[in-house]
């Protein structure tokens, strides 16, 4: 069964180690290093050893560094080095056996279905170190860039440790940021699985937890979060299309499982989020909104709305559509909202009091001068999103639509 997307990218991390590892298979005295270094060209590797000792079952390799590690004369191929302080290497003759790396840093720049699809292929043609049975990971780092098919995500994960073998693997890291925005807190995440089965959890700030679990056919992702402030959940609003500032504040509830049967994926489940405090898209108006919305179909091309209730600022309707998300192509969203009709005043009354006690100072004083009475009408609030992280695009239309007006003017 091929490896899963998760245990992929876990032995992704580990090819990006051991390949400073392979060239121990002829280790001979350290006269040797020249032809080590000329093996490694061979295979497409610009390798350089600052030094190198042997001892019987050991040997230990300083100051390795190793570029590229994918191989690929394609336009906009993906790019892997890597380097480490130290990598000690157990031998069964001259045969290495197991790794342990320290203080390794590595840098990937691609697509994460064309990385996997690289190295797949490197691994077919007998580029990879089958004779190592374990590798060990302390204190590393790694940077990934265009990861994914959007220019905020960029993952970057401190103090990386990692055991992995041909059975099992298990990562953790202290220090993970998904997107390039510093200011933005950390996660903590650790994948444990084997060939057939991961499960991923990223400790969260607070009492929010996140996890993922993979399984043959079968994902599920679970997400429930406090209300926090954009940097305290670790994702700046502008991934889920909304602007924010220091005031804003955001909840979100995520339950979603997938299944596949000969091919078909299926998908469903819930989201309900809340935010305060938040600008749609080029809006200088504060809102707030709640959604709570039930989802089902293929998560790759087409995810339909169920049943959406959007609840944005006085408002409170339906909505209509769908969305769909691609690890390796990015998100699109399309979706419609239609509210239910309310008098004017109430809106008014409703939008002022948003303002804080200002706002309720002012939505107080029109009823004191009966000004409540003098606006007469209904009106309702219409709109369509439309988003796609592959060209950048972000649409939010909102309208009102009735007869609001004020008696007490002069008709024209």
């Amino acid at each position: 069964m091929a490896k899963r997307p998760v245990a992929r990218i876990v032995l992704v991390i580990g090819f990006l180690l051991a390949i400073a590892a392979a060239v121990t298979v002829v280790l001979v005295p350290r006269w040797i290093k020249a032809k080590l270094i000329a093996t490694a060209a061979a295979h497409g590797v610009a390798l350089t050893i600052d030094d190198m000792s042997i001892r019987p079952g050991r040997a230990q390799i300083k100051g390795v560094k190793a570029s590229p590690l994918i191989r690929s004369d394609a336009k906009g191929a993906p790019k892997a080095s890597a380097s480490a302080s130290v990598v000690d290497v157990e031998l069964d003759g001259f045969t290495p056996t197991a790794v342990t790396v320290t203080g390794m840093s590595a840098i990937v720049d691609g697509d994460i279905s064309d990385v996997l699809d690289a190295i797949g292929k490197r691994d077919k043609t007998g580029d990879g170190v089958a004779s190592i049975e374990k590798v060990t990971v302390k204190d590393a780092d790694l940077q990934w860039r265009h990861m994914v098919k959007a220019d905020l995500v960029v993952m970057d994960a401190k103090h990386l440790e990692a055991e992995i073998t041909k059975k099992e693997f298990h990562v953790t890291s202290k220090e993970l940021r998904l997107f390039d925005k510093k200011e933005l807190a950390p996660w903590g995440v650790a994948i444990d699985g084997d060939e057939h089965n991961a499960h991923l959890k990223i400790a969260l700030p607070g009492t929010a937890k996140a996890s993922l679990d993979l399984g043959p056919g079968t994902r599920q992702i679970d997400i429930d979060t406090p209300n926090v402030a954009p940097k305290d959940l670790g994702m700046p609003p502008e991934v889920l299309g909304l602007y924010g500032d220091e005031t804003s504040r955001f909840e979100i509830h995520l339950h979603h499982k997938e299944s596949t049967t000969a091919d078909v994926v299926h998908g469903e489940g819930t989201f309900v989020g809340a935010a305060t405090n938040v600008f749609l898209g080029a809006s200088t108006a504060r809102t707030s909104f709640t959604l709570d919305m039930r989802y089902a179909g293929d998560p790759k091309t087409s995810m339909k709305i169920t049943a959406g209730t959007l609840k944005a600022g006085p408002f409170t309707g339906a909505l209509e559509g769908g969305f769909a998300i691609d690890p390796a192509a990015g998100f699109k969203i399309n979706v419609r909202y239609s509210s239910g009709l309310m008098t004017c005043i109430d809106a008014v009354k409703s939008q002022a009091a948003s303002y804080g006690d200002v706002g309720k100072g002012v939505a107080a004083l029109a009823g004191m001068l009966g000004l409540d009475k003098e606006v007469q009408g209904r009106v309702m609030l219409k709109g369509e999103i439309e988003l796609d992280s592959r060209t950048n695009a972000r649409r939010f239309a909102f309208r009102t639509e009735g007869d609001c007006r004020l008696s007490y003017l002069p008709s024209l």
